[in-house]
């Protein structure tokens, strides 16, 4: 029997579908091990199952950053860094993503969760902690920093 998907959730979906594949943090430490022990580059790439074009870009990235090439990008290292009212992030707590201030919330988990059909209401409703301008500043955040979001959201995904 098949499911039923909403319109959104099927353009959702397919957004995902259609993008890139990037290697996990996890395949990227592979292909870095299995370079330094000696693994031509489209040796690692097939073991790894990542593109060549993958490997040598990271091979690139590690020459020049070392260990640090499978960072995440830079997140705030203050204790109370704020981006937005209400948004926080913090570098123990929740990854270091932003999250809804005094919760453990991460924007980017709301931001997925209306992505596939979840209204505002719905979010309210799952999560009794939050209230909607809560919902407003997380929107206001995940719009002023669109590629930090994604990351998450990818990373998530990618797990």
């Amino acid at each position: 029997m098949p499911i039923e998907l909403t319109p959104d959730q099927e353009e959702y979906l397919r957004s995902i579908l259609s993008r890139k594949p990037r290697p996990t943090r996890r395949q990227r430490a592979t292909a870095i091990l299995l370079l330094g022990h000696g693994h031509e580059p489209r040796s690692a790439a097939r073991i790894v199952g990542i593109p060549l074009s993958e490997v040598r870009e990271l091979e690139r990235v590690f020459t020049v950053r070392g260990v640090k090439a499978l960072d995440p990008p830079a997140r705030s290292s203050s204790s109370t860094g704020r981006s937005r009212a209400g948004i926080e992030k913090i570098v123990n707590v929740c990854g270091g993503s932003a999250r809804i201030a005094g919760t453990r919330i991460p924007v980017w988990q709301l931001v997925a969760a209306r992505r596939i059909g979840a209204s505002g209401a719905q979010l309210l409703l799952d999560y009794p902690g939050l209230r909607a301008d809560d919902l407003v500043n997380a929107w206001l955040s995940a719009r002023d920093h669109q590629d930090e979001i994604e990351f998450d959201v990818r990373e998530t995904e990618d797990a």
